[in-house]
């Protein structure tokens, strides 16, 4: 069976390298932007609902891997940053603060269009930042590929404490996707 990633990020490639897979990488290319809610479960399901079913449109036989991550905090969602401008204020907001960093996950087989989906949560906290450690790390890591303009190696410099799932290390939740992809009939 053919295992599909619908997306080029680096860190859900790393998903599926730790689980020791072979895959594709097919980007599903979808305007984001068209597909909104206030709530950021909701949100990121419907983006990586989205992405999957453009992807299995095209193939057959394939089971095809996609997420999405947001950063929620006080009711705001924090997506990927336009600028860096944009990025240093999102981690000058998120300084000293808990905030939440969301990240779904759809499987879909393209033949059966067997669908399995997850939200899943991770609560961080992070320290209050200087300015100049906002300014490297914006001007050392691709924030405008992250959502909150962090991720794995931001959680690692910056939070105090981290509970519930370790999703952002690589924007997918690498466990559930291990049980997902045998549920689709791929050996993991």
């Amino acid at each position: 069976m053919r295992v599909v990633l619908a997306s080029e990020s680096q860190s859900r490639r790393r998903a599926l390298d730790i689980l020791g897979l072979r895959y594709e990488v097919c980007p599903s290319a979808i305007d984001e932007k068209s597909i909104r809610d206030t709530d950021p479960a909701a949100l990121t399901k419907k983006l990586a609902e989205a992405k999957a079913w453009k992807v299995a449109g095209t193939l057959q036989d394939a089971v095809v891997v996609s997420g999405d991550a947001v950063v929620a905090k006080e009711g705001k969602i924090l997506e990927k940053p336009r600028s860096n401008d944009e990025a240093s204020e999102f981690l000058r907001k998120l300084s000293g603060s808990a905030f939440q960093f969301v990240t779904s996950l759809t499987v879909l087989r393209s033949d059966t269009r067997k669908m399995l989906s997850t939200v899943e949560v991770s609560e961080i906290k992070f320290r209050r930042l200087i300015e100049s450690e906002i300014s490297d790390y914006v001007g050392r890591y691709p924030v405008l590929s992250f959502a909150g303009a962090f991720e794995g190696d931001g959680v690692l410099r910056f939070a105090d404490s981290v509970s519930g799932s370790y999703n952002f290390v690589t924007a997918l939740p690498v466990s559930r996707l291990a049980v997902f992809l045998r549920e689709q009939g791929v050996e993991v």
